[in-house]
């Protein structure tokens, strides 16, 4: 039933630990605290791991999943949020034909970046077309998981000079203002100087 059922399909850090290589694993969690960015490498070796397990539940698409900034959260009917859906599928760039053949994958460079139609937030203003695109960015300290057949991902959502239009980035953007004053404040108080991160 749905209660034996929860918390199953989530690619937690236990899932995480026995999918990826220690190293991997290793550098993925010290980003986690230093904000550092994830290396193109570990993006590919990360985001092939999701989608095999991914695929062994069933997921034959992925969506990145974010709160716009609007009334009833910006989703259609009682979904919480909202989403934007791509199938696991890319075309094979290195063929030399013409029609290029496709096959199943999730691109490493989708799992960490979408983009979507930003015009239909809140935006400030009108803007220049070229700027009314928004970007999704997966939020690494939150996992994915699987649901309906579909990857999602939980993203912060920002326009194209990286205002925020949704409910998640002022709260991620606040954490990392008290981590990086907390830890100022510790190091001039000579206490927890070793520390890494600070917890809110």
């Amino acid at each position: 039933d749905a209660l034996s059922e929860m918390s199953s399909a989530i690619f937690n850090d236990e899932v995480m630990k026995a999918r990826l290589s220690s190293r991997v694993y290793a550098r993925f969690k010290e980003a986690l605290v230093t904000g550092a960015p994830t290396s193109e490498e570990d993006q590919k070796a990360i985001a092939e791991a999701i989608f095999k397990w991914a695929r062994e539940l069933g997921a034959v698409s992925f969506a990145h999943w974010f709160f716009p900034m609007r009334g009833g959260s910006g989703a259609y009917g009682s979904m919480c949020g909202a989403c934007k859906f791509d199938t696991m599928i890319d075309l094979d760039w290195s063929s030399h034909e013409a029609t290029k053949p496709f096959h199943a994958c999730l691109p490493y460079e989708r799992l960490f970046q979408g983009e979507t139609d930003g015009s239909s937030f809140p935006n400030g203003g009108l803007r220049a077309t070229h700027t009314a695109a928004a970007f999704t960015t997966w939020d690494r300290s939150s996992p994915c998981f699987v649901m309906d057949k579909v990857l999602r991902i939980p993203c912060a959502f920002v326009t194209h000079l990286g205002a925020c239009i949704d409910d998640k980035t002022p709260l991620l953007r606040s954490n990392d203002a008290v981590n990086k004053q907390g830890l100022r404040l510790l190091k001039n108080i000579k206490i927890g100087t070793d520390a890494k991160a600070i917890h809110s």
